[in-house]
């Protein structure tokens, strides 16, 4: 099963946004190469079967279901949504756009008027019945074909995949390059910055922004 997040770590160099809190249930991984489903339609399937689905997110569902995969159309109508509830709140979304298709929306920076709780609350607000669900499946299908358990896996698995790190670069590899506090990654063989890497670390839940 899956879970949603969002949570924000400061370091120092760097400013790591790594993704947790949740909507949605889902058993930890327990063994090397769990698997949060038998197949992608699977996953689907336990979205449509629990029962809490807006319409919007049951026809996008449904469509997916049908083809297989969430289309670009859908994911972005799913954004659409997300970002003019937060339009009618007064909050201007950011967003970034990573190569394989996904996009990482957060609520902006606080300020006197919108304080780091109320921003919080208006996210959640607009991210239920149009974004949370349709986002956390697409990231899985466009980045963890694997539909690996463990995050950091299923990272360092995207980071092979996209001839940045070596072969054999895996779980542990990516827990010591980007655990809590690490701000230095010079020593890693290739460069943080590069924006397939920055959509690796994405499927596993965590981006990087840098302040220079």
């Amino acid at each position: 099963m899956m879970k949603t997040w969002k949570r924000t770590v400061a370091a120092t160099a760097a400013i790591v946004l790594i993704a947790t809190a949740s909507a949605c249930s889902r058993q930890e991984a327990t063994e090397s190469g769990a698997k949060l489903a038998s197949s992608f339609g699977a996953l689907i399937d336990e979205q449509l079967s629990n029962g809490t689905l807006s319409e919007f997110e049951t026809d996008v569902l449904t469509r997916a279901r049908e083809r297989g995969t969430i289309s670009q159309a859908d994911y972005e109508s799913a954004h659409d949504r997300y970002r003019e509830c937060m339009a009618r709140s007064g909050v201007d979304a950011d967003e970034r756009r990573f190569p394989n298709g996904v996009i990482h929306a957060t609520p902006g920076l606080p300020s006197a008027e919108f304080t780091v709780e109320r921003l919080g609350d208006i996210d959640y607000a607009c991210s239920i019945g149009t974004l949370v669900v349709i986002d956390e499946l697409f990231v899985v299908q466009q980045g963890n074909p694997d539909l690996l358990s463990d995050l950091e896996a299923a990272g360092a698995a995207c980071l092979v995949r996209e001839g940045l790190a070596p072969e054999g670069f895996g779980h542990d590899d990516f827990a010591a390059s980007f655990g809590e506090g690490k701000t230095d990654f010079s020593s890693l063989p290739f460069d943080v910055r590069d924006a397939r890497a920055q959509m690796c670390l994405f499927v596993a839940h965590q981006t990087i922004t840098f302040a220079d």
